[in-house]
């Protein structure tokens, strides 16, 4: 349905491990407010109740985490519909996050950097995140400092077709 609301994107996984989303739907706010009110405006529509509850059938797992940019980058060529997503997943100890934080913005390896600013259960602490015009202009790119393994309990790659 038209709800007078940004689409977002949505993501699908070609390469990474396979207990990685298979599909991502991404969308920027500016603040934690517009997320509230985008939705604030799903939840008021039948229409989109219904479509969401046909959804419910469709997946084995579904969270909504909230990740804060912290380092933004350039936004890079591949942005749309065919162009692919890298994403590095870092999963480490709450007490690690800032030092690997603050490598990660150092490394500054062309992209942005997401923490996680909600709960979850599973989920990384910070997504190094980059686009690229194709998959494998993304798997070229691909390196990071050898610090990441003393900071990160796993570090996963994967890339994404946009959708």
């Amino acid at each position: 349905p038209d709800l007078g609301i940004p689409r977002g994107r949505v993501l699908a996984r070609i390469q990474g491990a396979a207990d990685l989303p298979t599909v991502i739907w991404e969308h920027d706010f500016d603040a934690v407010a517009g997320h509230h009110a985008d939705m604030a405006v799903r939840a008021g529509s039948p229409e989109f109740e219904a479509i969401r509850a046909g959804m419910r059938k469709l997946y084995r797992r579904f969270e909504r985490p909230l990740f804060e940019v912290c380092k933004a980058g350039p936004a890079g060529e591949g942005a749309a519909p065919g162009g692919s997503v890298e994403l590095a997943w870092f999963f480490c100890v709450p007490e690690k996050t800032a030092d690997l934080l603050a490598l990660l913005v150092r490394a500054d390896n062309g992209g942005r950097l997401l923490r996680l600013i909600t709960p979850g259960n599973e989920l990384p602490e910070l997504v190094w995140q980059r686009n690229h015009v194709d998959a494998a202009s993304a798997e070229r790119q691909r390196a990071w400092p050898a610090e990441v393994g003393s900071l990160a309990q796993r570090a996963d790659h994967s890339i994404w077709k946009i959708a």
